[in-house]
């Protein structure tokens, strides 16, 4: 009964390392990818698993020096990616000083859920946290009529509702400038890249909703949305954000790599995951929904807001334009 129980953990081990390492090899492959979301449950697994042996077996054997090896280096790969997210950590993106004066913008992400039926719960999170932008996704055309009465209270606007949870939904309070309707690397798949005045400055928003790595998918060109909102980034000087769901986690190899070529910053960093996805399975969550800004913003607020049907809790950003010169 021992001898199994110890081959079990060999297998928790084992398994934790292939987790840990698989993620790394920077393949479009989904099966190696998916293991890069679960950061901190493996760090609570792996955590688990090695006390629960060392109170089982006597740490004497080269078998059992294999099996907290394995366990520990699997943790250690686990918990370094998710580390500098942590309270306490440097932060990217610099807390607003309260003698700041530059003009400020909050925004609203909310990954609806095409499904979702709780329109009014959706309402409700828009009206409480009353930002200058709000930008959805998984909008469909049932989703558009139920938030029709919005465009009273934000009369600029952008609307692609479409089905195969594929939808976008922007609004404004802040003039558009321009809009461009975007198939970047495949022709179902829509992202918006909008100009909006922010008194009297262009600030660029490139609004975005990738498909993830998934088993009916073909993995070729996943990542290649994201690395042409990089390019482009590097060839403009202007302030600048990516905003949406993202359907990766910010430490994954694909993000890293996607916000060095883009010279972006991600404000959680130093203060938290804020997990998003799942809200409806908080054992298995990580942060789905991102806004990556260019190093012309203070953060002035960060909140993951209330669940409002979705699979995705709404998150909501506070930005504060930097003064320069």
């Amino acid at each position: 009964m021992f001898a199994l129980l110890e081959i079990l953990f060999l297998l928790i081990g084992s398994f934790g390392l292939f987790a840990a390492i698989s993620p790394k090899l920077r393949t479009e492959a989904w099966w190696l990818r998916i293991w890069t979301y679960s950061r901190l449950q493996f760090c609570i697994l792996l955590a688990l698993s090695a006390l629960l042996y060392v109170a089982l077996f006597p740490v004497s054997s080269l078998l059992s020096i294999i099996i907290l090896s394995l366990h520990s280096i699997a943790f250690v790969m686990c918990a370094a990616d998710i580390w500098p997210y942590l309270p306490g950590q440097p932060k990217e993106v610099p807390r607003a000083p309260h003698d700041a004066t530059g003009a400020k913008l909050s925004i609203l992400l909310i990954n609806v859920l095409q499904e979702n039926q709780d329109h009014a719960a959706v309402l409700d999170r828009i009206h409480d946290a009353n930002a200058d932008i709000v930008f959805l996704c998984e909008t469909s055309d049932a989703w558009r009529n139920a938030l029709s009465d919005m465009e009273a209270d934000y009369p600029y606007t952008y609307l692609l509702p479409r089905e195969e949870h594929n939808g976008l939904l922007f609004y404004s309070r802040l003039p558009i400038q321009t809009v461009q309707e975007r198939y970047l690397c495949q022709d179902h798949i829509p992202s918006l890249t909008i100009d909006v005045d922010l008194q009297g400055e262009e600030i660029r928003l490139y609004c975005i909703h990738p498909r993830p790595p998934r088993p009916r998918d073909k993995p070729e060109h996943l990542d290649d949305e994201l690395m042409i909102v990089a390019d482009e980034l590097r060839e403009q000087d202007r302030p600048a954000m990516v905003i949406g769901d993202f359907n990766e986690v910010g430490w994954s190899w694909m993000v890293r790599e996607f916000k060095r070529h883009a010279r972006l910053c991600d404000p959680k960093r130093g203060r938290g995951l804020y997990n998003t996805f799942s809200a409806q399975n908080p054992l298995l969550a990580w942060p789905l929904d991102h806004a990556f800004v260019t190093n012309d913003f203070y953060l002035t607020g960060m909140r993951r807001l209330p669940a409002c049907g979705s699979d995705h809790y709404p998150i909501l950003y506070g930005f504060q334009r930097r003064k320069t010169g």
